[in-house]
């Protein structure tokens, strides 16, 4: 698996160079995956203020302390929007890294950002994973089936289904989406709501990391709002 991510990467390297000059990072594709589940309805259009209790999760490559992972909740500090602040900053006491997103997540891009550019090797970051089932939203993306779950709308795939995204710091963003949602009715889901999305970022030798204190990662994700199943539960409440 590592060796075909790894082809990957250079196939992309060689097709879109020349776009790695104007601040972007490429991104890279990756398989769907995950167990199935089932909800009871879905809402489309969710902002920032939906994701809160969302489970932020990054993995580092280095850290200053020699922790390996770290784990934030999405709150909501201001009308519609969702922050997860993560690590502690030994010089300020402030946090190492956030993940924001303000605003209807249709339009809106989320953003994943270091905290300690003045002193940006306190830690690489190799992974990170946002978990939006506790905040009962989803990530609705473009089907590589062509199906569309009724409830939801088009969707936009990670980065908008482009090749770059815009950011500092690592050379490339693989991409996954995981825990597919469905409807009980449907039988099976239609490849475009889940629950999960994990990032993975990569050097420009292609190792794991490269996003550090004055990194900066931008993409769109549109998001949807969900009833956990139960059933008898059809409808959403008012």
């Amino acid at each position: 698996m590592k060796s075909l991510l790894k082809i990957a990467l250079i196939v992309t390297l060689i097709c879109f160079s020349s776009a790695s000059s104007k601040a972007q990072v490429t991104v890279v594709p990756g398989v769907d995956a995950g167990l199935p589940m089932p909800v009871s309805n879905f809402r489309s259009n969710a902002t920032g203020l939906d994701t809160v209790g969302a489970m932020v999760r990054v993995w580092y490559r280095n850290h200053y302390s020699g922790v390996r992972s770290d784990t934030a909740i999405v709150l909501s500090p201001a009308a519609g929007q969702g922050i997860a602040e993560g690590g502690v900053n030994p010089y300020t006491g402030g946090p190492l890294w956030r993940l924001s997103i303000t605003g209807d997540t249709a339009s809106a891009p989320w953003l994943f950002e270091g905290l300690s550019a003045g002193r940006p090797v306190l830690f690489e970051i190799a992974r990170v994973q946002i978990d939006l089932l506790p905040s009962q939203t989803a990530f609705d993306r473009v089907s590589l089936l062509g199906l569309n779950t009724p409830g939801t709308m088009g969707g936009i795939t990670f980065a908008n289904g482009g090749t770059t995204t815009p950011g500092v710091g690592p050379d490339y963003v693989n991409f996954r989406y995981g825990t597919p949602l469905f409807l009980p009715a449907m039988g099976a889901p239609s490849g475009d709501v889940f629950g999960v999305m994990d990032l993975k970022f990569y050097d420009a030798l292609l190792r794991p990391g490269g996003f550090g204190g004055s990194s900066w990662i931008e993409c769109d994700l549109d998001t949807d709002r969900f009833v956990r199943y139960e059933p008898g539960l059809l409808k959403l409440g008012p």
